[in-house]
């Protein structure tokens, strides 16, 4: 699995409206198009909720926190990749809310540290991905520039004068790159030696997820909905999912194996957050117990996925929920600071763990921040946290 990573509107609890706008992705006014394909089924009924559910995932710590330059600054993570047990990135800004720089700390099994990256950059990163160790790729959320980390330094690999967002990376190996966009920046693909833009229904997509360069799902947008899409290495087509995300606006999509893909998305008609699971044959749909907004969600490892949530008001609360491979739902409540924030998760490659990253508010300011879950031996934070 190659996953794209991208921030979340839970951030903008914890470090600014600026980079919750950029995350929650444009807003559309229509569901997906119905589609009638006989051979896709979907399941309306969510599994119900146990007495011990409020409290499952009571595991997640906050185990590092940093504030970058001046006391008012929110600062912030917005994208975590997982690359190995011992290998770890988190990626964001010091101050994505106003004028900033972007940054990324490293985990090396042992502690987190800041890397340095190219100077002179601006903005903050939205979105990494690896297809190993010792290839990452990241962009910058005003899409002007992807930056590309060889196992030994930081480098910038492609530059935009023009303007654009981007939303979305995917790489699959190093000469299979995917940058995706809105606002001008459409979609981009690096083959080893140049960038192409890519135009067509791809142009439209805003998140991808691949299991392999033959095998990359994505939700499009268009002026009458968004819908799923998918790459056979040749050509992206239509991927028909029937009544399973009828009245829902798409939002995140995850491909673990040709046979296991979730799609999260929110029930236009009840504002509640809708999960679908392409098993190979049909689809299956699972509606959340809760009223929340979805972010960037990963598989835990066993069959099902963890989703980073936040609720609506000048009190939002971020939950993070559990759903089983068998349709159970669970959920906990993270807190730090004032408000905080989760927008990203990533699971830890052959365990039952994950990092997830975003940030929450202080008194004066901001602070990024990183949690962990399972069996990561991470030190709890404590105090200020680290000053860069």
């Amino acid at each position: 699995m190659r996953r794209p990573k991208r921030g979340s509107a839970a951030i903008a609890t914890a470090i600014g409206a600026a980079i919750g706008a950029a995350l929650a992705g444009p807003a559309m006014s229509s569901g997906v198009p119905a589609q009638a394909v006989p051979v896709i089924s979907a399941s309306a009924r969510a599994a119900p909720v146990s007495a011990a559910g409020q409290a499952a995932g009571r595991a997640w710590r906050l185990v590092a926190r940093r504030h970058y330059g001046a006391d008012g600054n929110l600062s912030g993570f917005s994208a975590v990749i997982a690359p190995a047990k011992d290998d770890a990135w988190v990626f964001g800004g010091t101050n994505p809310g106003g004028p900033g720089s972007p940054t990324a700390e490293h985990w090396d099994g042992r502690r987190w540290q800041a890397v340095w990256l190219p100077a002179r950059l601006s903005g903050f990163i939205i979105a990494a991905s690896a297809s190993s160790a010792r290839s990452i790729w990241a962009v910058s959320y005003l899409g002007t520039y992807v930056l590309h980390w060889n196992g030994r330094i930081w480098t910038v690999a492609r530059r935009w004068r023009s303007a654009g967002t981007a939303t979305s990376i995917a790489a699959i190996s190093p000469s299979d790159v995917w940058v995706f966009g809105d606002g001008g920046r459409g979609t981009w693909h690096y083959d080893g030696r140049s960038w192409t833009r890519i135009t067509g229904a791809a142009g439209s997509i805003y998140r991808a997820s691949a299991v392999g360069r033959n095998n990359i799902w994505a939700i499009t947008q268009a002026a009458d909905g968004r819908s799923v899409e998918h790459y056979n290495g040749r050509k992206w087509r239509l991927a028909p999912t029937g009544p399973a995300l009828a009245g829902t606006r798409p939002d995140d999509i995850l491909a673990v194996s040709r046979h296991d893909i979730w799609v999260d998305g929110v029930s236009l008609a009840r504002d509640r957050l809708v999960v679908v699971h392409w098993n190979g044959m049909r689809w299956t749909r699972f509606a959340a117990p809760w009223l929340v907004a979805p972010e960037r969600f990963a598989a835990d490892g066993k069959g099902g996925i963890w989703i980073p949530t936040v609720t609506g008001g000048l009190t939002s609360t971020t939950w993070i929920l559990h759903l089983t491979r068998a349709g159970r739902w669970s959920r906990t409540k993270v807190t730090a600071g004032l408000f905080s924030g989760v927008g990203d998760l990533a699971l830890v490659p052959g365990t039952r763990s994950l990092w997830g990253s975003g940030g929450f508010l202080n008194k004066v300011g901001g602070d990024a921040a990183i949690w962990a879950h399972g069996s990561l031996r991470a030190p709890r934070a404590v105090g200020p946290g680290g000053r860069r």
